[in-house]
């Protein structure tokens, strides 16, 4: 058992980061729907924790604030994603586009996982 809530919350939030760059790393190899999905939960999850023990982690509002912009690039490929699936070949002209906006918001997205991996290698 942890000694105080500011332990837990260390001990919390470095759990959480862990999966976090696992997700960071795994998108990275593989940026296709379910690790998409499972990096936007590790963000998600890892953002709430620091919110919650802000009191306790001094960098928590940077890093949230920076895992913000990481969620809305990986957003904007989901969203693609999703609507490519609700066009489906209803509108070829409109499911080229959104498939030109998805390699748009991918390219956007791998290069900021690209950033998150090499700070954390640094």
């Amino acid at each position: 058992m942890k000694d105080s809530l500011g332990d837990f919350a260390a001990h919390h939030s470095r759990q959480l980061s862990k999966k976090f760059r696992k997700e960071v790393r795994n998108t990275a190899k593989h940026p296709d729907e379910d690790p998409i999905h499972d990096l936007r939960v590790s963000i998600r999850r890892l953002s709430q924790c620091l919110s919650e023990f802000r009191d306790f982690l001094p960098h928590a509002k940077r890093t949230r604030k920076r895992l913000g912009k990481l969620m809305d690039l990986a957003a904007e490929m989901r969203n693609r994603d999703i609507a490519i699936e609700l066009v489906g070949s209803a509108n070829p002209a409109l499911a080229a586009t959104l498939a030109t906006e998805r390699d748009h918001a991918k390219r956007k997205l791998l290069r900021a996982l690209d950033h998150w991996r090499r700070r954390d290698s640094a």
